[in-house]
């Protein structure tokens, strides 16, 4: 699906009456996988609407919902409640709360709803304890609802697959590779266990109540079973080194299982984003993110050299 379909028919195709005037249905929250929108129904409830605009995004979100199922109930947070789920439309009853921050769509940058000059510190201490509940539900059953599940093995060789692939499409510079390559084979950074990640764990996810403590997490749809220090990464590129070891700490002391490198862990993850996104344009085969790849790599190599990072 290329153009932005028309909510309303599609929302009464599938049973759900949308308020008549029309500035109760605005188009929002649209990704490179789903056209998005928020409206009112006729009896006044707000909904989430998504339409995927592609085939794989169809079967992705199929593994969402599973995951979305399996943890319901389960952790201090509310997650989303697909009442719809098609090839055409997902929807949902808003989350409790608002986003801990907003996506300028001009810029790219962040628009907190946090007080950054002083967080609270309730915000860390509710998202590490919703982190150790998540990370600490069981695998088999995990398995058995049919989510994705990779060892700490294959977890490391994807990474290392990935690395291989994306200089494939955009030669590494020499400085990045070889972060990569000390990170790939250093053992002391990988753990040897996995656990069920959230796999976006990001401040434009995470919403917050009055009281900035976190009430709903929203995005699932990189959820798996792999490194836990992956739900750190996004939480480092928007708050940096210092709040993500503090929050890491704040999950050690919540009962999180940790090890000496964890913090270095989920920063490598960050400096080798490339090769995720690279792995996304090759599962798309879309020119443009091919394109994309080699501006995304020599972005990083870029940061690197400016951050003085060894």
């Amino acid at each position: 699906m290329t153009s932005t379909p028309d909510f309303r028919d599609l929302a009464a195709a599938h049973g759900i009456e949308l308020d008549p005037d029309p500035s109760m249905l605005r188009a929002t929250g649209s990704t490179a996988e789903y056209f998005g929108a928020n409206a009112r129904d006729a009896s006044g409830a707000y909904w989430m609407l998504r339409s995927p605009r592609r085939g794989d995004v169809q079967a992705n979100s199929r593994q969402e919902k599973r995951v979305l199922d399996h943890v319901r109930g389960k952790l201090p947070v509310v997650v989303p409640d697909w009442q719809v789920h098609s090839d055409k439309l997902i929807a949902y009853r808003v989350l409790p709360g608002v986003p801990a921050a907003e996506i300028d769509p001009l810029t790219g940058e962040l628009i907190w709803r946090l007080p950054q000059a002083s967080v609270p510190a309730v915000f860390a201490e509710s998202l590490a304890e919703a982190m150790v509940k998540l990370h600490w539900l069981d695998i088999d059953a995990a398995v058995a609802a049919g989510i994705a599940v990779m060892t700490a093995e294959q977890s490391r060789a994807r990474v290392r697959q990935r690395m291989d692939d994306c200089n494939t499409l955009a030669p590494v510079p020499e400085k990045l590779w070889g972060l990569w390559q000390k990170w790939i084979d250093g053992d002391a950074f990988w753990p040897d266990f996995v656990s069920l990640t959230n796999g976006d764990i990001y401040h434009p996810r995470l919403f917050v109540n009055a009281d900035y403590r976190v009430v709903a997490i929203e995005n699932w749809a990189d959820a798996e079973i792999g490194d836990p220090a992956s739900d750190f990464t996004l939480y480092f590129a928007a708050a940096g080194r210092e709040a993500m070891e503090d929050l890491i700490a704040r999950y050690e002391r919540a009962g999180g299982q940790t090890w000496a490198r964890m913090a270095d862990q989920a920063e490598m993850y960050y400096w080798a984003s490339p090769i995720k996104f690279a792995a996304y344009a090759m599962r798309t085969g879309d020119v443009s993110h091919l394109m994309n790849v080699k501006n995304m790599v020599h972005r990083y190599a870029s940061m690197l050299e400016d951050s003085g990072y060894e």
